[in-house]
């Protein structure tokens, strides 16, 4: 199916769906809700997380960055040569971290490595959203399974997930749920042949939440946007694992520095349109804004330097000419992406 059939029959599952749902963004403020109890307690959740996973005689390997993190891969996956990597959003992080040269995919995998879409603290389980019945069966047969999650990945009871994975499930795939899904736990679980290793990474997340204004954005992590939303749309290929969707690019000077990646909300942002696929109640525009504030602050300290800004959208959108959401919105659209 090329692009523009995909992005129809996604736009057309997705209004059917969304027609089934009461109260969609009641359903979304609920969501956007437990998220951010996430990030105000996350340091407890993931003690909690632990252990529960202890008991039954599993553990869970820590990675504060992918190096670590491809140190703990390397030293699980040297016994196996029939290797596959999933394409999920936790490992396309690490794959793109790493720059990991990903195998092709074996007739038959010994070995998985499988993302992670949510971890439950109060029982210490993980939850995978699979995009086939194939990687379904294919996790069923392998020896050994390697999870990649982030810190960002975490619910606080297993009773949240089933409104989290359906909200995922709609906006990521239009349907209400996925295509098949995996509850498990690390260790050696019932139902599964193979041992389960969980790799936990941080790799800058946890960083986000110590402003408390960018928490919201620690919710966006672990989503996969649909094809159909920007830059996917401008430059689409499922099959290429170092590319760089929208909300990447644009959470990334988030968790890493505002300043030195301000050009990446630059003149270079549809709000509106990436908000339409969002599970979330959460508004970009708003966050651009106070990030746009903190980087003035900045070039304030060379008056010279600002005096001579040639960045026209810098001039443009500075927050203190530019109140009015809606204008704002309207100029960043107009110029999304620079494209």
């Amino acid at each position: 199916m090329d692009f523009y059939a995909q992005h129809h029959t996604y736009i057309s599952q997705l209004r059917h769906t969304l027609s089934k749902i009461n109260d969609i963004e009641l359903a979304k403020k609920r969501l956007t809700y437990l998220r951010w109890k996430v990030a105000e307690n996350l340091d407890k959740l993931l003690f909690e997380f632990e252990t529960n996973v202890k008991k039954t005689d599993a553990n869970i390997l820590w990675a504060p960055d992918s190096a670590k993190a491809i140190e703990y891969l390397n030293k699980h996956l040297q016994p196996y040569t029939n290797v596959r990597f999933l394409q999920h959003n936790a490992v396309k992080k690490l794959v793109n971290n790493g720059k990991i040269n990903v195998p092709a995919v074996p007739d038959k995998a010994d070995a998985i490595v499988v993302g992670a879409k949510f971890t439950l603290a109060n029982t210490g389980n993980f939850f995978c959203a699979l995009q086939s019945t194939e990687e379904y069966n294919a996790m069923l047969e392998a020896k050994k399974i390697i999870v990649i999650a982030g810190v960002d990945s975490i619910l606080a009871s297993q009773a949240d997930l089933l409104m989290a994975k359906q909200l995922y499930a709609i906006y990521e795939t239009g349907q209400l749920t996925y295509p098949a899904e995996v509850l498990s736990r690390p260790g050696k679980p019932r139902g599964i042949h193979a041992e389960v290793v969980l790799i936990l990474i941080d790799d800058g997340r946890s960083k986000m939440i110590e402003n408390p204004v960018h928490r919201p954005l620690f919710s966006l992590l672990n989503f996969d946007l649909p094809p159909v939303c920007p830059l996917q749309e401008l430059n689409f290929d499922p099959t290429n694992w170092l590319a760089v969707d929208s909300l990447a690019y644009f959470l990334y000077p988030f968790i890493t520095d505002i300043n030195a990646y301000a050009f990446h909300f630059k003149n270079n942002y549809g709000f509106k349109l990436l908000n339409q696929y969002l599970p979330y109640d959460i508004d970009l525009s708003d966050h651009v804004m106070e990030a746009r504030a903190a980087v003035h602050k900045v070039d304030k300290i060379n008056p010279l330097s600002s005096f001579m800004d040639t960045d026209k959208s810098g001039l443009v959108l500075n927050p203190k000419k530019f109140k009015d959401p809606q204008k704002f919105e309207k100029y960043a659209e107009h110029h999304f992406f620079n494209k």
